[in-house]
Formats: structure tokens, C-alpha cells, sequence
């Protein structure tokens, strides 16, 4: 934003000083700058003062000189300085300088030079001021800092007019475009364009003007720059004026003058004024052109050049002149030719005299007038002889321009026969390596697609691989099961049988043996259902399928059927389940979860405990518990339970023996109603067995 704020105040001095005379002219100097974030009374808004302080909070560092963050500061406060203290500003221009050659920071060195160069365009001395701004460009050109080297060039562009250079002006310009759009530095871009539309505008070619600025205007609105799009707006405001095209003038200028309103760019805001009240001076609407040229001048108190009260003057003058106001529009007149004798501003001051004799005739005092009559015409002598050597330099400088413009021509039809020739080698190379890189390509896509179908051909023989360790670890593990935990009872049934049939016992000590065939029977009836029904989990060929299920329903069913095995030990078994519970699962599954759970319950629960089934209410789902008073586990048990890899048992209270595959076909069934099994236990206090059941289906 500073760097910014800083070209602005440059190209408005610069034009300024260049367009002494004409009111209109300040703003379209001035465009030659981005984002204008300054406002005139720099005490008031604390630009000043916080550089000051960034200043003196540096120079506590040790060796502050060698910081080329001093440096810049010093370069920065030079440019806040500008337009107030000429002193100031060659005394930190030249300490800029010192300090950046005595740590060799070119950049540095490059802005001090700039700075430098301002001083002597204001102080009227043209010949040292381009060759230092010569000399920035220089230094920015040979370390590469197109920021420093576009700001040289302008400054260069704009003191060549100053001194009536034009041809080397416009080329300037035109460097500065082509290498702004090559780095894509929009915002010098529009800087440029402005320049050059000033450049235009000075030479009277108003509609050329009006096209660069509108080229300018387009780019600042692309960015959303609200602050140079106003800039660029009353610069429009100005060449309509000057077209006499005071319609369209009147369309730009109320939202120009909007925008620096809201932003607070005060400085900006004297030169809008200034052109609305032209707008109501050439409509001889006096009364209103003199409201806006008091607003303007309002603002131009706090402003020390006096380079820029001279138009205001000559058109409040003016305007005083039209409202028949003889004294207060002398009195301006008067001003402004004071002013513009000390600066020697011929057409500043052609224009107070014009103005003076203008007076005089209107109060009839013949004599007066007669003598601001000739003076004037000595002076338009002198102008019309300057306007007469400036067209011949303009001619000559326009001449010098198509000259180089058809060099320019020549040289670029040379590169473009030259770019040709390496573009159709270039080309032809491509097409080589094209063909090459096809051939190549389509070769790696058949390799690919082999290699693809090798790969699918893996995965699917490792996946076969799987199924069937799969199913040979099943096919184990129900033999082991069978041999182990089904024949020691059926064999022990079928000694038993053979002893009565033998009779070597008698029919009374075979019914002896009931309750114990009868709970042999009952265990090898329960371990059936779990093999069948985590044989075909395994095979996969359960299906589930969900329904809305009374959970209550379900654990007293459990309950009655378990009811044998439980009273047998002296367990108690309570159903806590509510009636109004309701869960969205497989009824058959979740079935054979509760009757296993319960089942382990009573295996390990040692006489006269109890074994509790409840359901906690969650936001989303039922959890449901079975709770013993048995004999807990212990952590490397806990680490087993649900591991369908191995098979862990051990036995109850009173020796039950279990097939170890209950838990790991709870969990499976569980998980396929969505839900989740845990368990929390305590060694010799009990264990409590959670799952959990979605309230309603899943999406």
C-alpha cells in the first residue's frame, strides 16, 4: 500500500508542476498512479507519525544504518514529505543514498535516487532530474526489480514531457506497458496507460485520451481497486470536459466523487471539486461552481505548493467574474498572478491577466484595462512563440517516434522469421517425440493391462487362498469339536445303554442315571444349535433379517427355558428387560445371543447367585446387558473370549464344559444387527455382557 501511495504522490507532482495553468490538468496528471491511499493533512490521519515512530524504534537498534528496513523508511517518510518539505526531502533523499552505497543495497540506492530526482523536478531543474531518475533505472535494470525499475521509468517518462522530450516520453511509456503486461503488473499497467492517456491529453488528442484511460479504468474494476478506479474516473471527467462532452462528464463525476468521499482521499477530492464546478462553469451556472470550488479550496489550505492554488484561483476568479462579484473575483485573480509570477508560470499567468482585464472593462475603468490588455498580449506573444517551438518539438519528437516505430517494425518482422524458423523445428521435434512417446505409451498400456490382469489374477487366487484355510480352520474346528465335546457324551449314552442291555445293571439304577442323561442331553442339544448356527456364519449362509422385536418376550423365553439348569444350581434369574422395549434385529439371532449369554451366565455363577438381563436407553440404541455374580475373569481371559481364531473354554462351577465357539457366534451375530459386544469383569466378583441393537433400521 505504501509503494503504492507513494507513485501516486509522484505523478501527481510531476504532472502538477507540468500543468501549471490549466484546472482541469492536475487530475489527469495525477492518474499516472495506482491505489492513492494518502490523505493531505498527514499529521491528522497519522501516516506521519507512525513512520516517525517506526523510525525511532529502529534507530535503538545497534548498527541501525546497516538495516535496510531504516533505509526504506527513510525512502518511505521522503515520500510522505513530498509535497511539504523540499529541505527534508533532499536531506533524507541524499542519506538514503549514503547508507544504501555504503552497504551496497542497490534497491536502496535506486529509491534514494528517485527520491532525489523528485527534489530537483519540483525545484524546476529537469537536466539533474533525469539523470537521476537515468540512473535508478539503471540500477533497478541490473539487479532485476521490475517494481523499482517501472516507478524509474515513470518518473523518467513523465520528466521528458516536463522538459518537452516526447518521443522519449512515449517510448518510455510504451517500454513500461510491454513490460508491465509481460510480468502481469496489472497495477503499473494501469499506470501506465493513464500516463499515456496524459500523455494525449497534453497534446490535445482527447478522444485518444479517453481510450487508454478506459483501458485503465477496466483493469482497476477487474481488481475491484475502488480507490484508482476513482482516480481514473474524474480523469475521464476531465478529457469529456475538454471534448465538450459535458453530458457524459456529469455521468462519471458524482460517482468519482462517491468513491474518494468514503476512501477520505481529500487530495484526490480538490481536483473532483474542482472538475464538477467546470462542469457548472461551462454551463455558466455560477452559483453552483462556486459551492464546489470552495470545497475545494477548503481543503487546498492545508496544502503548501502553491503550484496548485493558481487554477483554483484563476477559475474562482472566473466565477466571481460571472456572479458580477468585481471585488472578491480581483482579489482571486490577484492571488493567483502573485503566484504564478513567483513560479513563473507564464500560462498561469496570462490567464489572472486575461482575467484582470476582463474586470476592468466589465467596471469601466478603461485605463487599468487597457494596461492588463497589453501585458496579456505580451504574454500570449511569449506563449504563442513557446506553443509555436513546442508543436515543431512535437512535430520533430513525432517524426523521431515513427522513425523508431518502423525500426521497431523491421527488427520485430526479423524476430518473427526467426521465432518461425525455431517454432517449425520446434514443431517438427514435437512430433517426433510424440510419436515416440505414442509408441512408447501404447506399449506401457498393454504392460499395464498384462500386469493388471496378473494382479487380479493374484488377489483372486489369495482370496480363494483365504476361503479355503477358511474353511478348513471351520472344518477343524467342528471335528474338534465333535471328537472332543459331543462323543464323550454319546459314548458314555451308548456304554450306559450297553450295561442295561447286557443287564449287568438293573432297570432302577438305570433311572438313576436320568437327571444326568437328561443334562447330558440338554448340553449336547445347546452345543448342536451353536455348531449349526456358527457353521453357517462361516459358510456364509445366514441371512439376516430384521424385524421390530419385543426384547422382554424374548429374555423371558430364554429365562424359561434356562429355568432347569438354573434351579438345579440355585440361581436366580431376573428379567429386567421393560415390556414397552422394542429393537429393530433378527429375532432368531438375537435369540441365540441372549440364550448363549444367559447360558454363561449360569455356568459360571456358583450356587445361590443370580443372573440379571436389563436394557440401558441410548440415543440411538438399546443396550443390553447380562449380568452374574460369578466368577469374573481374568484380563488374559478377557483378551480370548471373542477370538474366532482359537477356541477358549473353560469350565463352570460345577464342571460344565463348553465348545468355546458361544462368545465368537454372539459376536458375529451382533455385529450383523449393527450392533457391538463387550464385556466388563472383575476376577471372583462377576462379569457383565453388553450389546448393543439399533432402536430402528439403519440407512
Amino acid at each position: 500500500m505504501e509503494k503504492i501511495t507513494d507513485i501516486l504522490k509522484l505523478t501527481v507532482s510531476r504532472f502538477l508542476s507540468r500543468n501549471k495553468t490549466k484546472c482541469l490538468q492536475p487530475l489527469i496528471m495525477a492518474i499516472g498512479l495506482f491505489l492513492f491511499n494518502y490523505t493531505p493533512l498527514l499529521a491528522q490521519n497519522g501516516a506521519q507519525k507512525d513512520l516517525s515512530a517506526k523510525l525511532k524504534e529502529l534507530k535503538q537498534h545497534p548498527n541501525f544504518e546497516k538495516d535496510t528496513l531504516y533505509i526504506d523508511l527513510l525512502f518511505d517518510i521522503g515520500r510522505e514529505i513530498c509535497y511539504y518539505d523540499q529541505d527534508s526531502l533532499l536531506k533524507l533523499s541524499k542519506e538514503t543514498i549514503k547508507l544504501s552505497q555504503a552497504i551496497d543495497y542497490k534497491k536502496g540506492e535506486a529509491k534514494g535516487l528517485i527520491n532525489l530526482g523528485s527534489y530537483f523536478s519540483d525545484t524546476g531543474k529537469q537536466e539533474e532530474a533525469i539523470t537521476h531518475f537515468k540512473e535508478a533505472l539503471s540500477i533497478s535494470e541490473s539487479i532485476g526489480d521490475y517494481d523499482i525499475l517501472l516507478r524509474a521509468k515513470n518518473f523518467l517518462a513523465i520528466e521528458y514531457e516536463y522538459d518537452d522530450q516526447y518521443a522519449k516520453a512515449i517510448k518510455q511509456y510504451l517500454d513500461g506497458i510491454e513490460i508491465a503486461k509481460q510480468h502481469q503488473l496489472d497495477t503499473w499497467l494501469s499506470t501506465f496507460y493513464v500516463n499515456t492517456s496524459n500523455h494525449y491529453h497534453d497534446q490535445k488528442e482527447y478522444e485518444q485520451a479517453i481510450h487508454f484511460l478506459t483501458k485503465a479504468k477496466e483493469l482497476n474494476v477487474k481488481a475491484g481497486n475502488d480507490k484508482v478506479t476513482a482516480v481514473t474516473m474524474a480523469n475521464l471527467v476531465s478529457a469529456y470536459i475538454e471534448l465538450g462532452d459535458l453530458k457524459k462528464a456529469s455521468e462519471n463525476i458524482g460517482e468519482s466523487i462517491r468513491l474518494l468521499e468514503e476512501l477520505g482521499l481529500r487530495e484526490w477530492l480538490t481536483y473532483a471539486y474542482e472538475l464538477k464546478a467546470n462542469i457548472y462553469l461551462k454551463k455558466e451556472q455560477y452559483g453552483s461552481a462556486l459551492s464546489w470550488f470552495k470545497k475545494s479550496e477548503k481543503i487546498h489550505d492545508s496544502i503548501a505548493q502553491i503550484r496548485y492554488k493558481i487554477p483554483l484561483f484563476n477559475d474562482m476568479a472566473k466565477t466571481y467574474l460571472g456572479l458580477r462579484d468585481y471585488e472578491k473575483s480581483e482579489t482571486y485573480a490577484l492571488r493567483a498572478l502573485e503566484f504564478a509570477k513567483e513560479l513563473n508560470n507564464i500560462e498561469g499567468k496570462a490567464k489572472s491577466i486575461k482575467i484582470l482585464y476582463d474586470i476592468k472593462k466589465e467596471t469601466e475603468d478603461p485605463i487599468q484595462a487597457l494596461a492588463y490588455l497589453e501585458a496579456y498580449k505580451r504574454v500570449e506573444d511569449t506563449i504563442n512563440k513557446r506553443k509555436n517551438e513546442k508543436e515543431l518539438r512535437i512535430l520533430k519528437s513525432k517524426l523521431e517516434f515513427d522513425q523508431e516505430k518502423e525500426r521497431y517494425l523491421v527488427e520485430s518482422e526479423k524476430k518473427v522469421t526467426q521465432q518461425k524458423a525455431y517454432f517449425y523445428s520446434a514443431l517438427f521435434i514435437i512430433l517426433t517425440f510424440g510419436i515416440i512417446i505414442f509408441i512408447l505409451r501404447r506399449n506401457n498400456k498393454i504392460q499395464d493391462q498384462l500386469n493388471q490382469r496378473l494382479k487380479t489374477q493374484k488377489r483372486e487366487l489369495q482370496r480363494k487362498e483365504k476361503d479355503l484355510r477358511a474353511s478348513n480352520n471351520t472344518k477343524s474346528r467342528l471335528f474338534s469339536i465333535i471328537a472332543h465335546d459331543l462323543r464323550g457324551p454319546i459314548n458314555s449314552f451308548k456304554t450306559l445303554f450297553d450295561l442295561i442291555g447286557t443287564g449287568e445293571i438293573g432297570k432302577d439304577e438305570f433311572m438313576g442315571f436320568m437327571p444326568k442323561i437328561r443334562d447330558d442331553i440338554n448340553s449336547i442339544a445347546f452345543t448342536l444349535n451353536n455348531l449349526l448356527s456358527w457353521g453357517q456364519t462361516q459358510m456364509n449362509g445366514m441371512v439376516t433379517r430384521h424385524q421390530m422385536t419385543n426384547l422382554r418376550a424374548l429374555v423371558n423365553e430364554n429365562v424359561h427355558l434356562l429355568s432347569d439348569i438354573s434351579e438345579q444350581k440355585s440361581i436366580t434369574l431376573y428379567n429386567e428387560v421393560d415390556q414397552s422395549i422394542r429393537a429393530w434385529c433378527d429375532t432368531n439371532q438375537i435369540d441365540i445371543v441372549i440364550r448363549n449369554l444367559m447360558s454363561n451366565a449360569i455356568k459360571f455363577t456358583p450356587k445361590h447367585g443370580s443372573v440379571t438381563i436389563g436394557a440401558n436407553e441410548k440415543e440411538d440404541f438399546w443396550e443390553i446387558y447380562v449380568k452374574d455374580t460369578g466368577i469374573g475373569m481374568s484380563q488374559e481371559a478377557l483378551s480370548k473370549i471373542f477370538d474366532a481364531q482359537e477356541t477358549f473354554s473353560t469350565f463352570g462351577t460345577n464342571q460344565e464344559k463348553g465348545t468355546g465357539i458361544g462368545l465368537v457366534l454372539c459376536k458375529e451375530m451382533v455385529e450383523k444387527n449393527d450392533g457391538t459386544v463387550w464385556v466388563e469383569s472383575t476376577l471372583n466378583e462377576g462379569s457383565c455382557f453388553y450389546f448393543s441393537i439399533p432402536k430402528v433400521g439403519l440407512a
